[in-house]
């Protein structure tokens, strides 16, 4: 022993001089750290043997293991563990234990040294957790499986651990046990509502697991069977048609809810405005409906009225032509609905959607003037609000062909929010008006700043327009084309297509081979879609790509055709084919991120299940 002893004293004698000369003066435990580090635990050993004798903490206990264990020092490891549990009495030393018996194939004493440890838990949820993490960290899934069942009974349902169960049978692929659990842990404490449903979403692809989402599907419908005093099941089988896109059974659910519990609709309300995002606007305008039914005292009463109507709008304006008769019948009824709800915040939006109905669908710019102009004299408006107000009037001003009108107010606007998106807005508004003007210079310096705007979409459209100027105003080209070509622009926005058609057809005449061709078959193609035939859209985005392939609209023309496919003519492989091609082709094009994303959906890798439900205050 003495021998021993010296021996021992002189390798770290050695070892120290060694790594002393090469880093430095270091502590014992600096040497023992740095030599485990490095794979050599021959070394680290003799640090470890020293500094666990003179401090035997868990971290010096767990290194000097480790070092035996590598070295396979198997009857000292072993009579390491021992010491330690005289020590400090851990049930998980009995792992360690039963690691050393399975290195040396002795299974049967390793087996009783993990039921040991499961079976010598002290009652401590914390303890019940790291035992069976232990065992899940090893593999034995079983073993984690059995140390939660002692632990439910040594807590005495104290705490179930069915969150740990669920995530242990969901990595065994036990999806029925797995839901159960999950289900159980509700039913213990609804408070984990969310915590559930979270993690519901990363254990089932709600688009492709078919089987996983009817085992859950069915199990929350046997639970809500047996306890329908229990809204918690129907919640989750509510969220659970949700994430399905199945609006008209959480509609059937939550309506259930409302009257059982008495409450006011706000749930429903929450429905209507998840419908309205995902084009379920039947739905909607149901859910809109059942609120206004409890009464004018309801506190929501003014929002789903402006709802519905706002439901029907959408609902006319997604049949391709919209019928002209239900047009004029939504006009009087929010004509009515703005006469009965006045004083109302929500007239005022229910006005700003009037108006656009007046003048987009109906034609009618001088009534959507009229309108605006009159929810500009409604007391109280929020500034943000009026400022929009404006804006929306500068855009029918410039249909009307008053676009000096239109810039006055944007650069009221402009002034008064210059850094916001209102004030981008303005900004672009007022460079569209000079490009109408034949201003080309002053809009292609506005058009600079808004490049770098935080606002995508604004930022786009600020990029295309100063292309177009840039791209067909180099030096060497004369005015008149490019002027001939801003009239005839906006004479698109005044919705004087005939002429618009005549003016643009005169610079192909006049001015043959112009590099505003391909420009030119974008706005046919642009009245065309105005217009509702979406073949001869089609047919001159076609041409674009065909013809003009390397100029700065193919990629463009190929989008927007994607746009019809997908969304007009339903046609998705088409509009999928599209998209794929605008990634390969024009991977730089300003359409690339839109584009990617909407074929990951059409492709069915997309997000699973609709957007989150923002909840809806009192007094929207």
């Amino acid at each position: 022993m003495i021998l021993r002893t010296a021996i021992v004293c002189l390798f770290i004698s050695l070892f120290s001089v060694e790594v002393n000369h090469a880093y430095g003066q270091s502590s014992d435990e600096e040497l023992a750290n740095y030599y485990f580090d490095t794979g050599e635990f021959d070394k680290a050993l003799l640090y470890y043997e020293k500094i666990y004798t003179e401090k035997p903490s868990n971290a010096h206990y767990r290194g000097l293991l480790k070092c035996q264990m590598e070295l396979q020092m198997y009857k000292e490891s072993e009579k390491l563990i021992k010491r330690q549990m005289k020590r400090f009495g851990s049930n998980l030393l009995y792992i360690d234990l039963g690691k050393v018996y399975e290195a040396q194939d002795e299974t049967k004493d390793a087996d009783d040294a993990y039921r040991d440890a499961i079976q010598k838990m002290p009652k401590s949820q914390g303890t019940v957790i790291r035992t069976a993490n232990e065992f899940i960290r090893m593999n034995k899934l079983n073993l984690a499986l059995d140390t939660y069942n002692y632990g439910k009974k040594l807590l005495d349902g104290a705490y179930p651990f069915s969150y740990e169960l669920a995530s242990l049978y969901g990595t065994m692929g036990d999806t029925e046990l797995m839901i159960t659990s999950y289900l159980d842990l509700i039913e213990f404490n609804d408070a984990y509502l969310q915590t559930v449903q979270n993690a519901l979403n990363r254990s089932i692809n709600f688009e492709n697991d078919f089987e996983k989402v009817e085992l859950l599907r069915t199990e929350l419908l046997r639970r809500v069977q047996k306890s329908p005093q229990n809204t918690v099941y129907s919640q989750m089988l509510i969220w659970l048609f949700l994430q399905q896109k199945e609006f008209n059974s959480a509609y059937v659910q939550l309506k259930a809810i409302d009257k059982r519990l008495g409450e006011d609709g706000h749930r429903l309300l929450n429905l209507a405005s998840l419908c309205m995002n995902n084009q379920a606007y039947d739905v909607a305008e149901k859910s809109y409906e059942y609120i206004v039914e409890k009464g004018p005292d309801n506190p929501y009463y003014p929002f789903a009225k402006a709802g519905i109507l706002k439901a029907r709008f959408e609902t006319i304006r997604s049949n391709f032509p919209p019928d002209s008769t239900q047009l004029i019948l939504l006009k009087q009824d929010y004509e009515q609905n703005i006469a009965d709800l006045q004083g109302q915040s929500e007239v005022v939006g229910m006005m700003r959607q009037k108006a656009v109905l007046e003048a987009y669908y109906l034609s009618d710019f001088e009534a959507a003037n009229v309108t605006l102009n009159d929810a500009l004299d409604l007391p109280g408006i929020h500034p943000d609000t009026r400022s929009e107000i404006k804006l929306d009037l500068a855009e029918i001003l410039i249909a009307r062909d008053y676009i000096w009108d239109a810039s006055l107010l944007c650069s009221q606007v402009d002034k008064d929010y210059k850094n916001d998106i209102l004030g981008y807005r303005a900004k672009f508004l007022n460079a569209e008006i000079s490009y109408y003007a034949g201003d080309f210079s002053w809009a292609q310096a506005q058009l600079d700043v808004l490049k770098g705007s935080t606002s995508k979409l604004i930022s786009n459209d600020a990029m295309e327009l100063s292309l177009l100027i840039t791209d067909n105003m180099n030096l060497d080209t004369i005015m008149e084309p490019m002027l001939m070509f801003a009239r005839a622009d906006l004479m698109i926005v005044q919705r004087q297509y005939e002429t618009a058609i005549s003016a643009m057809d005169s610079i192909l005449t006049e001015y043959p081979g112009h590099a505003l061709s391909d420009e030119i078959l974008m706005r046919k193609a642009q009245i065309a879609e105005e217009q509702y035939d979406f073949e001869q859209a089609i047919s001159y985005y076609q041409s674009v790509v065909a013809n003009h392939y390397f100029d700065i609209t193919a990629d463009n023309a190929l989008y927007e055709m994607a746009l019809i496919y997908e969304e007009k003519l339903g046609d998705e492989e088409k509009a999928k084919e599209l998209y794929k091609q605008l990634l390969v082709d024009f991977p730089g094009s300003l359409f690339v991120v839109d584009a990617r994303k909407r074929f990951r959906a059409l492709r069915g890798d997309g997000e699973s299940g609709p957007a989150e439900i923002t909840p809806i205050e009192k007094n929207p």
